[in-house]
């Protein structure tokens, strides 16, 4: 029988010590620093942005043609089916918000995680949480529609914002086929254990 932390059964037979000691050492400094500069509330909207207005590209809709933001299930579903968890922005491999709850309340000292303060938050999920981002954005006719969704890092999504690929000289991760990572599940299977 697997060990009982709380509501939840760790893994029969896991290590429960080494992988405190792990989930530890993904939280330091290094990733804190080299993530947070880049999608602090210092950053100004539009501060990657190489192209203002790049010749042919979109023009913004008016908000009452746009489509919902909300992502139904079924189209995340489909989407993470197709994208794995990795971002098709830069590659990292990704871990859903709901089992990084699980994880933190597992490990609630090698994990700390406080939604309102980034400082207390541990920088390598704060680095792999998965999103879903539009790569047309809403504002520019964008849908909320598998063919637009791709599965991104948090810093790939923050830092894209609503902006467009050709304000920002990026390459469409569409145009390049999923790169999903065996045997990698984004750390799933704890939230079946």
């Amino acid at each position: 029988m697997g060990k009982h932390v709380g509501r939840r059964r760790c893994a029969p037979g896991g290590d429960q010590k080494g992988a405190a000691r792990l989930f530890a050492e993904a939280d330091n400094l290094r990733v804190w620093h080299w993530l947070n500069p880049a999608w602090s509330l210092e950053v100004e909207d539009g501060a990657h942005v190489r192209e203002v207005r790049p010749q042919g590209d979109t023009a913004r809709v008016p908000k009452e043609q746009r489509d919902k933001r909300v992502i139904p299930a079924a189209v995340k579903r489909t989407v993470l089916a197709r994208d794995g968890f990795r971002c098709r922005f830069c590659g990292i491999p990704v871990v859903a918000a709901e089992i990084r709850k699980i994880v933190h309340r597992l490990y609630p000292e090698s994990v700390p995680w406080h939604s309102s303060e980034v400082r207390r938050q541990h920088a390598g999920f704060a680095v792999m949480w998965l999103q879903y981002d539009h790569v047309v954005p809403l504002s520019h006719g964008g849908r909320t529609a598998e063919s637009n969704l791709v599965i991104t890092c948090a810093l790939c999504n923050f830092a894209k914002w609503n902006n467009k690929l050709k304000q920002l000289h990026l390459e469409d991760p569409r145009d390049r086929a999923p790169q999903k990572m065996v045997g990698y599940d984004g750390l799933e299977r704890l939230g079946k254990a």
